[in-house]
C-alpha cells in the first residue's frame, strides 16, 4: 500500500514535469519563430506509431517563400549506425513559392569551401523522397513553376574519414515531355568529384563531369561537359519562359547540337573565390557543332562549327588556335538599327583557319599573336566579303592587324542622311591594325569604288568611279565620346554629273585629300570631256566653314569653247571661235551662313565671234562678279570690243561701268556707266555717264552721234549713182520700255559749212525725163552743194524708221547757182534692211541661216489672217 502510495507520488510528479517542460518549449518555440520571421504556422494529423512521426499537413510563411507539406514522415532514427541517423524521410507532397527579391545592387561574392560544404552531406538523409514538388518562383518578366519528382539516396560513410557517395534524382515534367537531371557526389570530402546528367524524354542529352584534386602547390579543378542534344526543341520550350520577351527570337528550337568542353584549373589551396579563380592558371579546349541555326539572346541565331583552344597563366588567357565556320541569321534589330536600312544583313558567316604568322607583325601584337586566314561574308540586299589574314591578340587587351585583306561590297541602294547612292561597289585593299585605343588603315592602290548614281541634295551624278594612291586611315578610340580620325589620299574620281547648270558628260578630279573629324582640304585638277580645266582648292571647318579656290586654265577658243560644253547657262546666241579667256572663282561659306560669298574673274583677249546676228571681233576685258547672300555685283574696269557688226559696223568699243541687284530680282538692279563710246562710220557714238534703275520702266539712253562721214556711210551701203561728203551730228535718244526699243524726236544735222551730194543715174534722168515735175530734182541733184541737212528721227519697236529730212543748198550748173529747198520724207524698215545687209558673202554662215530664219518668222508674224468662211 506504501508503495503504490509512493509510485503515485512519483507520477503525479513526472506528469507535472512533463506538462512544465511542455510548456516552457511552447514558449521558447514561439520566441524562436518571432525571431526567425515565421508566421501563420498551422499544422495537423500529428502522429507518432512505430514506423516514426508523422504529420499529415504543415504550412507557414516567411518573407522569402510561403511552406506547404502533405503527408510527412520521418523513420526513426538508427543512432547504431554510423551517421546520417535519419533513415528515411518521405513527402507526399512539398510546395514552396518563393517571393520577389527585393535585393538591389550586385550581392557580395561568397567563396565556395569545398570541405564545409561536403560536410553538410551528413545531415542529409540516408533516403529523401518527394512524391510531388511543385515551385513557385519568379521567373524573367512572370512566375515559373517547377513541378516534379526528388530522390536523394546518400550511402557516404563518415567514418574514419568522409567518403561521399550522394545521389539526387529529379525528374520534372514540362507539358508531355519528361526531363530527368540526375546528380552524383563522390570521393574524399577533400577530392570530391561530381557528375550530371540530363536526359529528355529518357535520351540522354548532356554529361557533366567536374573533380577538385589536391596538389602539393594547390588544388586542380578539372570540368568535362560533354552534351549531344537531340530534344533541343523541348529544351528550347522549357528554357524560353526563363528568357526576357525580347530574349525570345523564334518560336520553334532547332532538333539537335553537339558541345565539347573541358577546362582545368590550378587554384590556391582553400575556399574557392572569384578572386582565386581570376588569377588561375589552366587550358582551355572547346567545340561546337550547331548542324541547324540556334537561337542566342541579343544576336540571332547560330550555325556552324567552332574550335578553340586557350591556356591561362595567373588568370591571364592566351588562345592557342582558333577555327570557325559560323552562320549568323535573322540578326537582331538591336545589332543592324545602327546601319542604314539599305545595309542591313540577312545572314553573316564567318570561316576561321589558322595559319602561320606573317613575317610582319604589329609591335602591340609580338608574342601574343593568333593568326588566322579569314572569310567573313555578309549576305542579303548588300553583300560583302572580307577575305584575308587576320592577326587577333591571344589574350586582353584585344587587338586585331589585318594583312593582305581584300573588302568588296555592293548595294543596290544606300542611303547617308542627304547623300543617296544606288549600284554602289567597292573593291578594297587593306593592311591595317585595330585595338581598343587606336586604328590604322592602309589601301592599297588597287582599290576601286564606283557608283551607277549618286545624289547629295539638289546634285547628282552617274558613272561615279574613284581610285585612290597612298590612302591612309587612321584614328584614337577614347572610351568616352566620339571616335576621332583622319585620312590622306591622292584621289582619282570620275563622274557624270546630272544638274541643270551642267551639261551631261563626264568629269575628272585628281589631287590629295586630307581630312578629319573637323576639317577636310583637298587641292588638285578639275577636267571635263569639254575640255574645261581648273586647279582647284578646297578647304573646310567646323569653325571657319568652307573656302574655295579655283583658277580656271587659259582656254584657246580656236581650238573649242569648254565653257559653252560645259554650261547649259551659256548663251544659245553666243558663239565665241576665236580669242583668250581664263578666269579664276573663289567660294567662302562661313559655318553661320546658309548662303556663300562667291567671286569671279575672267580675263579676256581678242574674243570673236558671234551673238545672235551680230558679228564681234576683236572682245577684250576684265570682268568681275561678286555674288553673295543677297546682292550680286558686276564690274566692267575696262571692256573694249574692236568691231560689232549687226549690219552696221560699230568699233572700237569702250565701255565701263558697275551692275548691282538682289538676287531675288538680278534683271531688276542698277546700271551706271562711267563711259560708253564708239567709231559708227567714222565717226562717234557716245553715251553720256548715267546711272538706270532696270526696275523702272521705260529706260532713257540718250546717245550723242559726232562726226558721221557720209562719204563713208555710201560706200558702206552703196546705192547706184548716189556719192557725197559731210559730216553729221545728232542725238538719238534711245528709249526701251516693254515694247521694245523706240526713238523719238531724235535730230540729225550736218556741220557747217555742209556737203555735197552727187546722184548720177541713168535710170533717175529718165523718170525726170518722162516727168516734168520731177526733172528740176533730178538735175539739181546730180551735183547738189547743200549748206543745210537736217532730218528728224523716229523708230517704233516694230522697227519702223522715218525720217523728215530737210535740204538747202545749190547745184552751180542750174540758173547760175540759185537756191533749192527739198523737203524729204523717207520711211525704212530696218530689220529688212539688216538682213538684206547681212545676206551677202561678208558674214558667216550661221549669220546668213539666223537671218533667214528671222525673215521667215516676220512674214509669218506679218501675213494677214485669212478670215474663216461663215
Amino acid at each position: 500500500m506504501q508503495g503504490r502510495r509512493i509510485w503515485l507520488r512519483v507520477s503525479v510528479c513526472v506528469l507535472l514535469l512533463l506538462l512544465l517542460l511542455g510548456a516552457a518549449a511552447w514558449l521558447g518555440t514561439s520566441r524562436w519563430l518571432t525571431q526567425q520571421q515565421i508566421e501563420d504556422l498551422h499544422w495537423q494529423g500529428f502522429r507518432v506509431s512505430s514506423a516514426g512521426i508523422g504529420l499529415q499537413q504543415l504550412s507557414f510563411t516567411h518573407p522569402t517563400a510561403s511552406v506547404q507539406l502533405q503527408d510527412l514522415l520521418i523513420e526513426w532514427p538508427d543512432f547504431n549506425r554510423p551517421a546520417p541517423w535519419v533513415r528515411r524521410i518521405k513527402l507526399q507532397q512539398l510546395s514552396l513559392s518563393l517571393a520577389q527579391s527585393s535585393t538591389t545592387g550586385e550581392s557580395p561574392s561568397t567563396a565556395l569551401n569545398v570541405a564545409q560544404t561536403a560536410g553538410y552531406v551528413s545531415l542529409i538523409p540516408a533516403h529523401l523522397q518527394i512524391a510531388q514538388l511543385n515551385i513557385d518562383l519568379p521567373c524573367a518578366e512572370q512566375r515559373c513553376t517547377l513541378s516534379g519528382v526528388l530522390n536523394v539516396t546518400n550511402t557516404s560513410r563518415y567514418l574514419p574519414d568522409l567518403n561521399l557517395d550522394l545521389s539526387v534524382q529529379l525528374t520534372l515534367q514540362h507539358g508531355n515531355d519528361e526531363l530527368e537531371w540526375k546528380a552524383r557526389l563522390l570521393g574524399v570530402y577533400v577530392a570530391p568529384h561530381l557528375q550530371v546528367d540530363l536526359a529528355i524524354n529518357q535520351q540522354p542529352q548532356m554529361l557533366l563531369l567536374t573533380s577538385l584534386e589536391p596538389k602539393p602547390n594547390g588544388q586542380f579543378w578539372h570540368v568535362l561537359v560533354n552534351a549531344d542534344i537531340q530534344q533541343a526543341a523541348t529544351l528550347h520550350s522549357w528554357l524560353r519562359q526563363w528568357l526576357p520577351t525580347s530574349a525570345q527570337l523564334i518560336a520553334q528550337a532547332p532538333h539537335s547540337a553537339q558541345i565539347e568542353s573541358q577546362f582545368s584549373l590550378l587554384l590556391p589551396n582553400g575556399p574557392i573565390a572569384w578572386a582565386s579563380l581570376q588569377q588561375a592558371s589552366g587550358t582551355l579546349s572547346a567545340y561546337a557543332n550547331l548542324p541547324q541555326p540556334w537561337p542566342i539572346p541579343a544576336l540571332g541565331q547560330i550555325q556552324g562549327q567552332l574550335d578553340i583552344t586557350a591556356k591561362a597563366v595567373d588568370g591571364q588567357w592566351l588562345a592557342d588556335s582558333l577555327s570557325s565556320n559560323l552562320t549568323l541569321s535573322q540578326i537582331t534589330s538591336e545589332l543592324s538599327q545602327s546601319l542604314p536600312a539599305g545595309l542591313h544583313p540577312d545572314a553573316v558567316q564567318i570561316k576561321l583557319q589558322p595559319v602561320q604568322a606573317p613575317t610582319q607583325i604589329a609591335e602591340p601584337l609580338l608574342g601574343r599573336e593568333l593568326p588566322v586566314s579569314a572569310q567573313i561574308m555578309v549576305q542579303g540586299k548588300s553583300p560583302l566579303v572580307l577575305d584575308g589574314t587576320l592577326i587577333l591578340s591571344n589574350s586582353l587587351p584585344w587587338a586585331v592587324q589585318l594583312v593582305d585583306t581584300t573588302l568588296t561590297a555592293s548595294t543596290p541602294a544606300v542611303d547617308f542622311q542627304d547623300l543617296n547612292l544606288k549600284g554602289l561597289k567597292a573593291t578594297l585593299k587593306l593592311d591595317g591594325y585595330v585595338d581598343q585605343k587606336q586604328y590604322h588603315m592602309d589601301l592599297a592602290n588597287t582599290s576601286k569604288l564606283s557608283a551607277e548614281r549618286l545624289r547629295y541634295g539638289q546634285w547628282q551624278a552617274e558613272q561615279v568611279d574613284a581610285s585612290g594612291s597612298d590612302l591612309t586611315l587612321q584614328g584614337q578610340i577614347p572610351p568616352v565620346g566620339p571616335i576621332s580620325w583622319q585620312a590622306r589620299s591622292t584621289l582619282a574620281l570620275t563622274a557624270k554629273p546630272l544638274h541643270e547648270q551642267l551639261k551631261p558628260q563626264r568629269w575628272s578630279w585628281r589631287g590629295p585629300v586630307t581630312l578629319d573629324n573637323q576639317a577636310f582640304e583637298l587641292s588638285g585638277t578639275l577636267s571635263n570631256d569639254a575640255q574645261l580645266s581648273a586647279k582647284v582648292g578646297l578647304q573646310h571647318s567646323l569653325t571657319k566653314g568652307l573656302s574655295l579656290n579655283a583658277q580656271f586654265n587659259e582656254m584657246f577658243l580656236r581650238t573649242g569653247n569648254p565653257l559653252q560644253g560645259s554650261f547649259t547657262a551659256w548663251p544659245a546666241l553666243l558663239e565665241l571661235n576665236n580669242g583668250r579667256l581664263k578666269g579664276t572663282a573663289q567660294l567662302h561659306l562661313k559655318p553661320a551662313q546658309n548662303s556663300p560669298n562667291i567671286t569671279l574673274n575672267f580675263s579676256a583677249k581678242g574674243l570673236s565671234g558671234v551673238y545672235d546676228r551680230t558679228q564681234i571681233t576683236g572682245l577684250s576685258g576684265n570682268p568681275s562678279l561678286q555674288i553673295n547672300a543677297s546682292t550680286l555685283q558686276l564690274e566692267l574696269p575696262d571692256l573694249t570690243l574692236e568691231q560689232a557688226n549687226p549690219g552696221v559696223p560699230l568699233g572700237p568699243l569702250q565701255l565701263r561701268g558697275h551692275y548691282q541687284a538682289v538676287l531675288q530680282a538680278p534683271d531688276k538692279g542698277t546700271l551706271k556707266l562711267t563711259e560708253a563710246h564708239s567709231a559708227l562710220i567714222g565717226g562717234d557714238l557716245t553715251l553720256p555717264a548715267n546711272q538706270w534703275d532696270l526696275a523702272s520702266i521705260p529706260l532713257l539712253f540718250p546717245f550723242e552721234l559726232k562726226g558721221l562721214q557720209l562719204e563713208q556711210l555710201f560706200t558702206l551701203y552703196p546705192t547706184e549713182g548716189l556719192a557725197g561728203t559731210g559730216s553729221i551730228d545728232g542725238r538719238l535718244p534711245l528709249q526701251l520700255s516693254r515694247a521694245g526699243f523706240s526713238i523719238e524726236q531724235g535730230f540729225l544735222e550736218a556741220r557747217q559749212p555742209g556737203g555735197r551730194l552727187q546722184f548720177d543715174s541713168e535710170r533717175i534722168r529718165q523718170l525726170g525725163r518722162s516727168n516734168p515735175a520731177m526733172q528740176l530734182v533730178t538735175q539739181s541733184l546730180e551735183d547738189f552743194q547743200f549748206s543745210t541737212l537736217n532730218s528728224q528721227v523716229n523708230y517704233d519697236p516694230q522697227g519702223q524708221l522715218t525720217l523728215g529730212i530737210r535740204l538747202e543748198g545749190q547745184n552751180p550748173a542750174i540758173e547760175k547757182g540759185r537756191p533749192i529747198h527739198f523737203n524729204i520724207n523717207l520711211q525704212e524698215d530696218i530689220p529688212t534692211l539688216l538682213a538684206s545687209l547681212q545676206l551677202s558673202d561678208k558674214v558667216s554662215e550661221i549669220i546668213q541661216q539666223r537671218v533667214q530664219q528671222r525673215l521667215l518668222q516676220r512674214n509669218a508674224e506679218n501675213k494677214p489672217k485669212t478670215a474663216a468662211p461663215e
